[in-house]
C-alpha cells in the first residue's frame, strides 16, 4: 500500500513540476536548475526502483540518497525564497515536494512485515 501511494505521489510531483515549468518558465540560477532537474528525475527514478528493483538493496540506497538530496535542496529553496511568493498553488506544491521524498523513503525501506502478518 505504501509503495503504491509513493508511486502516485511521485507521478503527481512530476506532473505538477512540468505544469510549473510551463506556466512560470525555466528556472533562473544554477541552484534552481539543479532543484528542477532533481524534482523531475528523482521521482521517476524512485518509481522505477519501487516497481522493478524492489529487492535490490544497492538501488534502494542510491535512490534513498537522491531523495534526501532532493529534500535538502527543497529546504534550501524555501529558505532562499523567503518571503514566499503569494501564488495560489504555492503551499500545496511545497507540501507535495516535501512529502514525496519522505514517503518514498518510507516505501523504499519498509520491510513489508505488516502485509505478511495480515496475510499468513
Amino acid at each position: 500500500m505504501m509503495k503504491i501511494l509513493a508511486i502516485i505521489c511521485n507521478a503527481v510531483l512530476v506532473g505538477f513540476t512540468c505544469l510549473v515549468l510551463v506556466t512560470d518558465g525555466p528556472p533562473q540560477g544554477a541552484g534552481y536548475i539543479v532543484l528542477t532537474l532533481l524534482t523531475l528525475l528523482v521521482p521517476i527514478f524512485t518509481s522505477v526502483v519501487l516497481l522493478r528493483f524492489s529487492k535490490s538493496a544497492t538501488m534502494k540506497i542510491v535512490v534513498g540518497i537522491f531523495n534526501i538530496v532532493l529534500l535538502g535542496f527543497t529546504c534550501w529553496a524555501l529558505v532562499d525564497q523567503y518571503p514566499h511568493p503569494n501564488e495560489e498553488g504555492f503551499i500545496p506544491y511545497v507540501v507535495l515536494v516535501m512529502l514525496t521524498p519522505i514517503l518514498s523513503l518510507v516505501a523504499l525501506f519498509s520491510t513489508g512485515r505488516a502485509a505478511t502478518k495480515l496475510n499468513p
